[in-house]
């Protein structure tokens, strides 16, 4: 118990629980095995079905996966650009910051404090922001447009073999 304990209280997981990536792939995993599984489970369709219905399932859970991480890191490493948007940080030396590299030694030379948590605050926001964008219109779009074609011809496959 105390092991499980340790590993709960970890900073590495409050880290874990608080970043909003790293609750996206939790999420997007659970779906992408629970909601296949549970389809094949339901005994109301039959076995086409199911198995038609839970291969698209497993086919948008993991491309909308893809789509997001293909998406998301080039955005979390460009997002320091957007800070000079924000009215706190405007006179600040990090919005004068060119590169990641340079935002990042900026960064570190802040001294613990207010300014810090907004820039963190600030650039968890944003990932937040891009991750619903993303997740809600972005990768929905592009699933889609793979899905469909693959889907109608394995369903059109099937439906000749039964008429066989």
């Amino acid at each position: 118990m105390p092991l499980i304990i340790n590993a709960i209280t970890s900073p590495t997981a409050a880290n874990f629980v608080q970043n909003s990536t790293a609750q996206v792939l939790s999420e997007g995993c659970l779906k992408a095995i629970g909601r296949p599984t549970f389809t094949l489970m339901d005994r109301t369709a039959s076995k086409e079905e199911r198995k038609y219905s839970a291969t698209k399932e497993l086919l948008y859970q993991s491309l909308s996966m893809l789509s997001y991480f293909l998406l998301i890191f080039p955005f979390k490493n460009n997002d320091f650009k957007f800070l000079k948007f924000f009215d706190c940080f405007k006179n600040s030396d990090i919005s004068k910051a060119k590169t990641k590299a340079e935002f990042d030694e900026i960064f570190k030379k802040l001294p613990e404090g207010e300014l810090k948590t907004k820039v963190k605050g600030a650039k968890e926001l944003m990932t937040i922001l891009a991750s619903g964008i993303i997740l809600t219109i972005v990768a929905p779009q592009i699933v889609n447009k793979i899905i469909h074609p693959i889907m109608n011809k394995e369903k059109n496959k099937n439906s000749l073999d039964k008429n066989i």
